[in-house]
């Protein structure tokens, strides 16, 4: 089917929030700090970019680390209090310099 969409559940333990895309509902990944957020990101990044195109070592190492950052996540979730993704609010700058922002996903 065209256009089909694959949604599985949040990632965190106990979660049963249909996500379309990544680990975790929007509350568990803004609950996550951006240092754990960024090295998820950068593990999975490394062993999607060396699938098929490194040695298989290297491909295993990142694998590896990718399951140490991913774990490192969940057990985070599992002792932290979950925040709301509608209480996050983000401010970007505008090409004009101007400070805009947004809240869960919104500009105001």
């Amino acid at each position: 089917m065209i256009g089909a969409r694959h949604h599985t559940s949040c990632s965190a333990e106990g979660c049963r929030a249909q996500i379309s895309r990544g680990w975790f509902c929007k509350d568990h990944w803004f609950t996550l700090p951006l240092e754990l957020r960024q090295t998820v990101l950068a593990a999975y990044n490394a062993a999607r970019a060396a699938h098929c195109r490194a040695p298989r070592d290297d491909q295993e190492q990142l694998n590896r680390a990718y399951g140490v950052a991913f774990r490192d996540c969940q057990d985070h979730l599992r002792h932290a209090r979950r925040t709301p993704a509608q209480s996050m609010s983000t401010v970007a700058i505008a090409a004009d310099g101007a400070r805009v922002t947004y809240v869960d996903g919104r500009r105001l």
